[in-house]
């Protein structure tokens, strides 16, 4: 299940354990909407320990990640595997998430943004 870290540099982390299923989701979903409800604006979701996530699940990803931008903030994937990349290119996610294999290589993105 997944918890969130303490937050380094401003940025909160999620680090995800386990598959993300469907019901995962929902749970991250809601943590990111108590983040920014928080004006917390700056998270990624780390996901060095995910071996798989639900496909029907990206959409409501996309849809926090849209939310945030349209509050000047940004969400971050790090450490994905090939299986989950390949998903995110195949659904075209890939394109809208920056992923980073680092927590560090994610946060410096932020300062530059």
């Amino acid at each position: 299940m997944p918890v969130i870290s303490e937050p380094k540099e401003k940025v909160d982390i999620l680090n995800i354990k386990g598959d993300v299923n469907i019901f995962d989701m929902v749970w991250i979903k809601d943590q990111l909407d108590e983040l920014i409800e928080k004006d917390h604006k700056k998270i990624i979701l780390y996901f060095r320990n995910t071996e798989h996530i639900d496909f029907i699940g990206l959409g409501m990803l996309v849809e926090r990640l849209r939310r945030m931008r349209a509050l000047n903030g940004d969400l971050k994937l790090v450490g994905l595997n090939p299986y989950v990349l390949k998903l995110l290119k195949m659904t075209g996610v890939s394109k809208l998430i920056e992923t980073y294999n680092t927590t560090n290589d994610a946060i410096r993105s932020f300062k530059c943004a």
